[in-house]
């Protein structure tokens, strides 16, 4: 769906509340989502978030560095064997 390069005007309530209209958010953002609202210049840019609904481990950057060599040994060794 395209929307017209001239968008809708819609009122800014009280404390920043605004709704965006239905056929702007039709296909870009479900009920109930998050989104990100950043400030370009003078505009605002609002994008969907996507979220996943189970926890993500985050690795620091030496257990990076760990994988890493591992898998440059593990490499190696199968090199060696000849199996690659």
């Amino acid at each position: 769906m395209q929307t017209a390069t001239h968008g809708e005007i819609i009122k800014l309530r009280p404390r920043g509340v605004l709704t965006i209209p239905k056929r702007l958010r039709s296909g870009l953002f479900d009920e109930d989502s998050l989104a990100r609202i950043r400030r370009v210049g003078r505009k605002l840019v609002i994008e969907p978030i996507r979220t996943i609904s189970y926890p993500v481990r985050s690795y620091t950057n030496a257990e990076i560095n760990d994988f890493f060599d591992l898998d440059e040994k593990e490499t190696k060794s199968l090199k060696d064997k000849g199996l690659i």
